[in-house]
């Protein structure tokens, strides 16, 4: 469990996203920019490199870019139109995919893709975002779910919006929480052994059938 860690209010949310774009101004600038010349997945060469920026300055440690960006490319119909029209099921139609005969579920990885697409829509899910939420759960249940429910996008985007209104930040925005997110647990993630293997959550990237775990 986390031992402190800090509880949201709009001034610290705030304070974060100044803090974090002081931080992470140029990457975050360049992502914006390449997602707003290739807006679309139906071009292969746009989709690899959306693929790799997002794996490099999001740390997803996607193991095979080409074969994620040729799977994205496949299914550009069904997935574009799901981003337009801020749909859960883009995450699934993203992160589902079989590498070298085995299915994995890319999770964070389509989480953050498709934020890069809609950052107002598609609230970012990673290992270390799993661990801040589901500790402050347990300590002030600010909402009703489980543990497992945060690797459901649909039930995710639920919790963070009872994350929202539990903390009185009405009018802040998922990207402006996803930053805040971002700051509070960066201690974390570097104290986290990436080899452990604590349940859902554990990993940014993890097989399907991890996920019973």
């Amino acid at each position: 469990m986390i031992a402190e860690f800090q509880i949201p209010t709009p001034v610290s949310v705030q304070h974060a996203c100044q803090q974090y774009d002081e931080q992470h101004q140029l990457a975050e600038s360049a992502l914006e920019e390449l997602f707003r010349l290739f807006p679309k997945n139906d071009n292969l060469n746009h989709v690899l490199l959306k693929v790799v920026a997002v794996n490099t300055l999001y740390h997803t440690c996607i193991f095979d870019l080409e074969e994620v960006a040729r799977h994205i490319y496949a299914h550009s119909l069904a997935i574009d139109a799901a981003l337009s029209s801020a749909d859960p099921a883009a995450i699934d139609l993203i992160a589902r995919l079989k590498v070298r005969s085995r299915t994995h579920n890319f999770y964070s990885f389509a989480t953050k893709y498709a934020n890069c697409h809609q950052p107002q829509a598609y609230p970012i899910y990673d290992s270390r975002i799993d661990v801040y939420l589901w500790n402050l759960q347990l300590r002030n249940r600010f909402s009703t779910f489980q543990h497992s429910d945060l690797c459901n996008y649909e039930k995710f985007v639920d919790v963070m919006t009872a994350f929202r209104s539990f903390h009185g930040l009405k009018g802040i925005t998922f990207k402006q929480i996803d930053k805040f997110l971002h700051l509070q647990t960066e201690p974390a993630s570097h104290a986290q052994n990436e080899n452990s293997s604590s349940g859902p959550g554990s990993f940014d990237f993890f097989p399907e059938e991890e996920q019973a775990l």
